[in-house]
C-alpha cells in the first residue's frame, strides 16, 4: 500500500509539473504570438492601405492633368474607385483643403472652371452638425491613424505636388477596420482555445509518461528492498541507454559485486576452517598421545606441535593480510621507485634459503625502470613468487629473475625449472588455498594464498600478474607495472 501510494504521489507530482510547464509555455507562446501577430497584421493592413492610397493618387493625378484642375464629376472616375464599406478615401489640395471624402460627399461639385469656391467652414460645419465626421476626427488624431500618398503631376517638365490622398479606416480607432478587429478577436479566441487544449493534452500525456517513467525507478526500489530483506538474487533487470536504465544496470552490477563478495567470504570461511582443521587435529592428536603416555614428551613430538603451531600462525597472518588488501582498508602509499629496488631486497632476504635448498639463482636486471609503486608490498609479492619457485623446484634446479622494459610497462619475471603445472590447473592458480600439488604444498609449509596475495598487490599497482607453465618443464611468473612518464 505504501509503495503504491508513493508511486502515485510521485507520478502525480511529475504529471502536475508537466501540466504547469505546458501552461506556462502556452501562455508565453500566446503572449509572444499575440504581440508578433498584432505587429505583423497591422503592418499588413498599413501596406494594403498604402497601396490603395498610391493607386487613388495616380488616378487623381491623371484626372487633374486631364481636366486641368480638380474635378469630381462622375466622368473623372475618382468617385468610382471602390473600396470596402469600412475604408474611406479623402483628397486634399496642395493648401490642405479637403476636396473629397468618399464616404460622405464631394464638397466641390464639378464645373468647367474647376473646383467650386465653396467655403471650407461650411464643410467643417456640415461634418460636425451631422455627427458623422469620423474620418475628419481620425485625421485630426494624428498621422499614425492614416496613410497618405502625394498627387504628383508634370508641369513644365517638373513633377509638382498638387494634392494629397489620405486613406483611413472608417468607424475604427486606428487603421484596423471593424472587419479586421473581428478577425483579430476570432484569431485570439482560436489561440486561447488551442492553448487550453494543449494544456489538457499535455497534462494527460504528462501523467501517462510520468507513470511510465516511475515504473523503472520502482523496479530499482523494489530490488533494493528485496536485497535489504535478504534476497541476494533481487535484480532490477533494466535495459537501455537512458539514465534510469543505466541506474538499474549499475544497481544490478553492484548487487552482483555484493553477491560475489558474500560468496567469496563464505568460501573463505569454509577454506579457512578446512585449512585450520588439519594442523589443529595434528596438534590435538599429538598432545592426547603424549597425555595418554603413547608418545613421550620428547623433542621430536614437541617439534611436531611447534611446526603445526607455526603453520597456524602463518595461515592466520596470511589471511589477515589478504583481507586487508582486498578490503582496501590498509593505506597503500605509492611513490616513484626503481623496480629493481624491491627485487634486490627480496633476493637479499631469500638468497640464503634458496641456496640452502641446493638451487641455483640467475639474475638479469635492466636499469632505469621507474614505476609508481610501494616497495614493501612489491617486495612481498616478489618474495611469494620466489618462495613458490623454490618450493616446487627440485634440488639442483635453477631460478631466474629478470627485469626488462616492453612498451610503456616494466616487467619482472621469475622462472624455475621445477615440476610445472598442467594446463587444467592454471585457471585455479590464484584461488585461495589452492595448490597444484596439495600434499607437497603442505609438506613444504605452504598455506595456499601466496599467489592470491601477490596478484592482489599487483592489481593495486594497476599492473598484471600472469603465469605460464608446462608440466615437468617449469613455471614462469611475470609481473607488469606501468612505467612512469619521464
Amino acid at each position: 500500500m505504501t509503495r503504491t501510494n508513493s508511486r502515485s504521489v510521485f507520478a502525480s507530482r511529475l504529471g502536475f509539473a508537466f501540466a504547469l510547464v505546458a501552461a506556462m509555455t502556452a501562455i508565453l507562446a500566446g503572449v509572444i504570438t499575440y504581440i508578433a501577430w498584432s505587429f505583423a497584421f497591422e503592418g499588413y493592413v498599413r501596406r494594403n492601405l498604402e497601396d490603395k492610397a498610391a493607386y487613388v493618387a495616380s488616378q487623381a493625378a491623371e484626372a487633374y492633368a486631364l481636366f486641368d484642375g480638380w474635378d469630381f464629376s462622375p466622368a473623372t472616375a475618382i468617385p468610382q474607385v471602390a473600396v470596402r464599406q469600412d475604408i474611406s478615401v479623402q483628397i486634399f489640395d496642395s493648401d490642405g483643403h479637403l476636396l473629397y471624402d468618399e464616404k460622405l460627399f464631394a464638397l466641390h461639385p464639378h464645373d468647367s472652371a474647376g473646383p467650386a469656391s465653396a467655403d471650407q467652414n461650411y464643410a467643417d460645419q456640415n461634418y460636425s452638425s451631422q455627427g458623422v465626421n469620423q474620418g475628419l476626427q481620425i485625421l485630426r488624431a494624428g498621422d499614425r491613424d492614416v496613410v497618405t500618398a502625394a498627387v504628383m503631376v508634370d508641369q513644365d517638365g517638373e513633377s509638382v505636388q498638387v494634392g494629397e490622398v489620405r486613406v483611413y479606416a472608417f468607424g475604427s480607432a486606428g487603421l484596423l477596420t471593424n472587419h479586421d478587429l473581428e478577425m483579430r478577436a476570432t484569431s485570439l479566441l482560436a489561440l486561447s482555445v488551442s492553448g487550453f487544449v494543449a494544456i489538457i493534452v499535455s497534462t494527460v500525456v504528462g501523467l501517462s509518461y510520468s507513470r511510465r517513467l516511475v515504473m523503472p525507478i520502482q523496479k530499482v526500489t523494489d530490488a533494493a528492498r528485496r536485497m535489504r530483506d535478504g534476497d541476494e538474487n533481487a535484480r532490477a533487470n533494466l535495459v537501455g541507454d537512458d539514465e534510469i536504465a543505466q541506474l538499474g544496470i549499475t544497481f544490478d552490477n553492484m548487487a552482483d559485486a555484493i553477491s560475489r563478495r558474500r560468496e567469496r567470504e563464505r568460501n573463505m570461511t569454509g577454506d579457512v576452517a578446512h585449512e585450520l582443521r588439519t594442523p589443529l587435529m595434528s596438534i590435538q592428536a599429538t598432545l592426547e598421545a603424549i597425555q595418554d603416555g603413547i608418545y613421550p614428551a620428547d623433542t621430536e613430538h614437541l617439534q611436531i606441535i611447534s611446526r603445526e603451531t607455526k603453520r597456524l600462525t602463518g595461515l592466520t597472518n596470511a589471511m589477515l593480510d589478504l583481507t586487508l588488501l582486498e578490503s582496501h582498508k590498509e593505506a597503500f602509499p605509492l611513490s616513484h621507485i626503481d623496480l629493481n629496488e624491491p627485487v634486490n631486497a627480496s633476493l637479499a632476504i631469500n638468497l640464503a634459503r634458496i641456496e640452502s635448498m641446493h638451487l641455483h639463482i640467475q639474475t638479469n636486471l635492466a636499469e632505469g625502470l621507474l614505476v609508481n609503486g610501494n616497495v614493501s608490498r612489491l617486495q612481498q609479492a616478489i618474495t611469494n613468487l620466489l618462495a613458490n619457485a623454490a618450493r616446487y623446484t627440485p634440488a639442483g634446479g635453477t631460478i631466474s629473475v629478470r627485469t626488462f622494459k616492453r612498451g610503456n610497462a616494466a616487467y619482472l619475471s621469475v622462472s624455475d625449472t621445477g615440476v610445472g603445472i598442467d594446463q587444467d590447473s592454471l585457471e585455479h592458480i590464484f584461488k585461495r588455498f589452492w595448490r597444484a600439488d596439495d600434499a607437497r604444498g603442505r609438506a613444504t609449509g605452504g598455506v595456499g594464498v601466496g599467489l592470491t596475495i601477490a596478484k592482489e598487490i599487483v592489481d593495486r599497482h594497476q599492473g598484471e600478474l600472469t603465469i605460464e607453465s608446462e608440466k615437468g618443464e617449469g613455471t614462469t611468473c611475470t609481473i607488469s607495472v606501468p612505467l612512469v612518464n619521464q
